[in-house]
């Protein structure tokens, strides 16, 4: 005779919330790193000049430009940090979400995009 296998309602149960919690992250991450990954794109894309001679101004209306026509309005151009390493413009964004999940469960997000290659 065989010994029945098989799924309690329990552990169905059990299985059920691991699988809506680990749902409940993932839907709730999408959209933070669809915008990490917009972000990304948009640094890459900034024209720093053939001879490194863009200002930092000049690269804050650039990002400012790309990201209201990919509708990216959470990154300010003030936050971009421009720096010159090695005759070559430096890029970077260094910047944190945070999202509620229930109560005072929270998910933080520290996110450090560059142009660097």
């Amino acid at each position: 005779m065989r010994k029945q296998q098989g799924l309690t309602l329990i552990g169905f149960i059990f299985m059920a919330a691991l699988v809506a919690g680990a749902g409940l992250i993932v839907f709730q991450s999408i959209p933070i790193y669809n915008e990490y990954f917009t972000l990304q794109k948009i640094l890459k894309s900034i024209d720093v000049g053939q001879n490194q001679d863009a200002t930092p101004g000049d690269i804050r209306n650039q990002f400012s430009r790309k990201a209201a026509a990919d509708y990216m309005y959470d990154i300010k151009p003030q936050e971009l940090d421009v720096t010159k390493e090695n005759g070559r413009i430096v890029i970077t964004v260094n910047y944190t979400r945070v999202v509620k999940l229930a109560g005072n469960v929270s998910l933080l997000y520290d996110f450090q995009a560059t142009n660097r290659k």
